[in-house]
């Protein structure tokens, strides 16, 4: 499995693990605010429904193209909040302020934000959806939250729980099994209940007791839900008698609004019903954030009292009673708790006096994982190990999170270069650079060779940010602390800092020589590690700047060998583009775009947006120098959204003017219109369409004759194709040729079909190069 196939639909609504039940009137309500409002927030207590109530309507109501969920529990503190939105965007992190990369996408296209769990950070998440709102006119929200997010524009839906029947009366009998005729809570009761004794339907008086045992819950479907997986052991008259002794213990000792004391009583139960030591484990658990798997529960949990081996079985027993949920990523089993059963978990936990030493046990835990992926980043595990922290990501920022306030120096500055290196090769330079910001602004910066590497290393990743101040500061500070005699790792990142720094300023000869020592002192230091690997490429582009394509071939060939050799298909990747700008300079572009081509291809398959974007450049230059203007003119299109989305830079002046002399040639070639159009196609194509653009996978053969490929379509088809390709949506479509949307819809699946592409960017492609 490569690293694109966890990226390739981010923020995309998660699957239903479970059935839908009732909340028919909300669903109409929902859709009625959010075809006049555009920014609707769900509100209730925990376990009411709103996230699940909130997919659904999301599905019913979002473009099919533009909907996106943000699972806001990944975000540890209010500083994070712009990223995890960003994240569930799809954009890297290679620089610049995630939220302005954010706004930049959702301006040009319409769609669908889900926000989910807006409590957790409700200051934040207020001002970014005010700020999305206000920034993308064709944007909606729908947010949830335990209370309003209070902005401007906002409107509010209060979820109720499910409507409960009187017993008694007509409609508390129901059908045998969850119909729609049957109220919602005792459908849903009904329904959970059979998925856990298959077959099973409430008889007789057993009717009655669902009934009265909903009411009693008051129809909140986490407490339903709860109460449902008891039927294994008990009828529902035993569930209710049970429930009521302990709805009353709770009800005469809390103050708490009623329908909370209700929630609390149904999980103060279920968590009677557990063993002693799923109870605890229930509590340690809480520290684990969003999902999690097997390995990392034995680690984090187990100890004398609760041994490793037997967390499987506990982990097993609290997935019958459906406090952790069974989820699969990627073709693995991983389990999760509901943020309320968390929340209740950590309450626990604090009782237990266990919180400090269960989050210390899972920092070891990622820690010790984090500095084992350092080890072998540059290697041939480099992609298991991309792949592992693409899964643990929000695990380990909440470690990470408490760390930076209970950890001592030393270890902590080992966990953060870790995750710091396996940021950097995900395309997420800013939030590496802001865990090693907030070290450096809560702690005095040391002169050891942990905070040498730490600074060096920030310095690195604040030129590829375009901080340049920053970057010489950084580099000073090291210079001035790094021991002579001692380990020059740091003092290696800050030379190759400082050899960025002089491309960016246009003095090459002086980047030059920095990044060759640069190159030395890592070399004795740092043989193999994965950022050095890089660092001799960027002398090459110094070279190529200076006049000496030879030189720089040179380099990305030696280094090409190197990286295949070690396993490292990142810095591969790097060096083929490299080598592919060298033998374009040197006067053989054919051989040029293959060798691009294949270093392409790896960029996708690890979503390294700087590296696509480098890519595509050189490549889109070999086609223009192989007289292929028009596809050069989407490739420039791409790239350029690619460094946008990227906002992040690796070359000086000196490159830019190279590439800049190829485009106005194509400009020139085609005639500013039809050069504008295709680059615009390239810039809205979806990261898929421009791989295969780039290598040629989907083009029509070269002796196929004019008009051939627009033959394809109808004369309706190929007009609905341009409005397409103009960025119109199907209802946009539908009103400018006066037919249903439905006919637009159907018209424009056809002309997928037919073209054998997935999205609507791909239709755009194809018209731009047939038209």
């Amino acid at each position: 499995m490569s690293l694109s196939t966890l990226h390739q639909r981010p923020g995309r609504l998660p699957a239903e693990l479970t059935s839908f039940v009732g909340r028919r009137d909300e669903l109409a309500e929902i859709d009625r605010l959010l075809a006049r409002c555009r920014l609707v927030t769900l509100t209730g207590p925990g376990g009411v429904g709103k996230t699940r109530l909130a997919l659904r309507a999301a599905r019913a109501a979002g473009p099919p193209d533009g909907v996106w969920f943000v699972d806001l529990t990944a975000a540890p503190e209010p500083g994070l909040v712009a990223r995890v939105i960003a994240d569930a965007l799809g954009l890297p992190d290679q620089g610049g302020e995630p939220l302005d990369a954010a706004i930049e996408l959702l301006a040009r296209r319409p769609g669908l934000l889900v926000m989910d769990t807006c409590e957790h950070q409700i200051d934040s998440c207020a001002m970014l959806a005010e700020t999305l709102l206000s920034a993308a006119p064709d944007l909606r929200v729908l947010a949830t939250s335990r209370q309003p997010l209070d902005i401007a524009g906002e409107h509010t839906l209060v979820v109720a729980p499910l409507p409960s029947p009187v017993p008694g009366e007509e409609g508390a009998n129901g059908a045998n099994g969850a119909s729609d005729e049957e109220p919602g809570a005792v459908a849903l009761f009904t329904d959970r209940a059979s998925a856990v004794v298959p077959g099973w339907t409430a008889t007789g008086d057993e009717r009655e007791a669902v009934a009265l045992l909903c009411r009693r819950l008051d129809g909140i479907p986490l407490a339903i839900e709860l109460a449902a997986v008891q039927v294994r052991a008990l009828s529902p008259r035993q569930i209710l008698e049970r429930l009521d002794r302990r709805a009353l213990e709770v009800r005469g000792r809390r103050t708490a609004l009623q329908r909370h004391q209700t929630l609390r009583a149904a999980i103060d139960w279920s968590h009677e019903l557990c063993s002693p030591d799923e109870r605890l484990l229930w509590a340690r658990l809480s520290v684990l954030a969003a999902d999690f798997d097997l390995e990392t529960a034995e680690k984090v949990c187990g100890d004398d009292r609760l041994p490793a081996a037997a967390v499987f079985d506990l982990v097993s027993g609290l997935l019958a009673k459906s406090i952790v949920q069974r989820v699969e990523r990627d073709g693995r089993v991983r389990y999760r708790m509901l943020d309320t059963l968390r929340e209740y978990g950590g309450e626990r936990l604090d009782e237990l006096g266990e919180a400090e030493r269960t989050r210390a046990r899972a920092f070891d835990w990622f820690g010790e994982t984090l500095r084992r992926a350092n080890d072998e980043l540059g290697g041939p595990r480099q992609r298991h190990w991309l792949e592992w922290h693409a899964r643990e990501e929000s695990g380990i920022r909440a470690v990470h999170e408490w760390a930076l306030r209970a950890i001592p120096d030393e270890p902590l500055l080992c966990s953060l270069i870790a995750n710091g290196r396996l940021l950097c090769l995900r395309g997420r330079i800013g939030e590496a650079r802001h865990w090693v910001r907030r070290m450096l602004d809560a702690r005095p910066i040391g002169d050891t060779a942990e905070w040498m590497e730490a600074a060096g290393l920030a310095a690195l990743l604040a030129v590829f940010q375009k901080d340049l101040a920053a970057a010489r500061g950084l580099a000073a500070a090291v210079a001035e602390r790094a021991p002579a005699d001692g380990d020059l790792g740091g003092l290696g990142y800050a030379r190759a800092a400082e050899g960025l720094v002089a491309l960016q300023e246009d003095d090459p000869a002086r980047g030059r020589d920095l990044l060759a020592e640069a190159e030395r002192m890592l070399a004795e230091t740092r043989p193999g590690e994965v950022i050095s690997s890089i660092v001799p490429l960027l002398a090459g582009v110094a070279h190529a700047a200076l006049g000496e394509p030879g030189a720089t071939r040179d380099i990305a060939v030696r280094m090409e060998a190197e990286t295949e050799r070690n396993g490292n298909v990142w810095g591969q990747a790097y060096a083929r583009a490299l080598r592919c700008l060298a033998l374009l300079l040197l006067g053989a572009p054919a051989e040029g775009l293959a060798t691009g081509r294949d270093g392409l291809r790896t960029m996708a398959e690890i979503d390294n947006r700087l590296g696509l974007a480098l890519c595509l450049e050189a490549i889109a230059c070999c086609l223009a120098a192989t007289e292929e203007p028009k596809s050069a003119a989407v490739l420039f299109g791409a790239a350029r959204r690619q460094y946008e989305d990227s906002g992040a830079v690796l070359f000086g002046p000196a490159y830019t003017v190279l590439v800049g002399v190829v485009k106005e040639g194509v400009r020139a070639e085609l005639g500013d219109d039809a050069y504008c159009a295709a680059a615009e196609a390239g810039g809205r194509m979806e990261l898929d369409a421009v791989v295969a653009e780039a290598t040629g996978e989907r083009r029509p053969p070269a002796d196929a004759p004019a008009g051939r490929s627009r033959s394809v379509l109808s004369p309706r088809e190929w007009e609905i194709a341009e409005l397409v390709a103009q960025g119109l949506t199907n209802r946009e479509i539908a009103d400018r040729l006066v037919i249903a949307k439905r006919t637009a819809d159907s018209h424009v699946e056809h002309i997928l079909a037919k073209l054998c592409v997935s999205s609507r960017a791909e239709i755009a492609a194809w018209y731009t190069r047939n038209s």
